[in-house]
């Protein structure tokens, strides 16, 4: 590489990269106006003004537009924040890595974006690092993070009788369960690709939404709270009373 980078600059580069990643992002998969991109021109500068490639690039960016503004859902502990898109186009790593640079929590270790409508029947998700976990000691392990997870079973229920109980008690780990595509990647960048069935028990193992039990006497703003504490359960002057001795007085009179 050294040459090519005495050669061009950085940013003609990086943006070369970009356009041809674009084709294989957008719906129809299109990679072969990007293999022939690269096969036809001798000067990657020439790659730049490619009409196929520059409007991939922008139906890439329109479409992780419309997505970014999904609202999150997080775990109870603030450590998982999750996303759920619906998209033709190969977006969910892209608004992954966008909000791992954005977001800023004390607790937040996993930004996970969940893709429905990528794959027929699948749920495709990408998860990367929050950049405000990266310094974290232990270090952060994503893959490490979705194999606990996934290694949770969820509490039987009795619906369908003794015999259903059964078989979910019998039932193994979903990490069991999802096969190779799951977890994959790396610590810090990695996701995977499931049933929608899996992935909603996932999202329940995870607590996705749920919110942590509040303790006795919590509730209720700051401020509230602090003008019950001032309260006297003891006080009898109240204002009832002092408006009943008054007109009690005013009527015997």
């Amino acid at each position: 590489m050294r040459e090519p980078m005495k050669k061009y600059t950085k940013k003609v580069l990086n943006d070369v990269v970009s356009l041809v990643n674009a084709p294989r992002r957008t719906a129809t998969y299109d990679v072969q106006s990007a293999w022939d991109a690269l096969c036809k021109t001798a000067d990657p500068a020439s790659v730049l003004k490619i009409p196929r490639l520059l409007a991939a690039r922008a139906e890439v960016n329109a479409e992780v537009e419309r997505c970014t503004h999904a609202a999150p859902k997080f775990s109870p502990d603030g450590k998982v924040a999750v996303f759920r898109i619906r998209s033709e186009a190969q977006v969910h790593p892209v608004i992954a890595t966008r909000w791992a640079g954005h977001f800023q929590s004390k607790a937040l270790e996993v930004v996970m974006v969940a893709n429905e409508g990528y794959l027929e029947g699948k749920v495709n998700f990408s998860c990367r690092i929050p950049r405000c976990a990266r310094s974290r000691d232990p270090p952060v392990s994503i893959i490490e993070r979705l194999r606990y997870y996934a290694t949770l079973t969820e509490p039987a229920t009795d619906r369908g009788g003794d015999e259903e109980v059964r078989k979910q008690e019998l039932r193994k780990p979903l990490l069991e369960r999802v096969g190779d595509d799951f977890a994959r990647g790396h610590a810090q960048a990695s996701g995977g690709i499931v049933d929608v069935a899996d992935f909603e028990e996932l999202m329940r193992l995870m607590k996705i939404g749920e919110k942590l039990p509040k303790k006795e006497g919590e509730g209720g703003s700051p401020a509230k709270q602090r003008k019950k504490a001032d309260i006297d359960p003891a006080q009898k002057n109240t204002l009832m009373g002092y408006f009943g001795k008054k007109n009690t007085a005013a009527a015997t009179s």
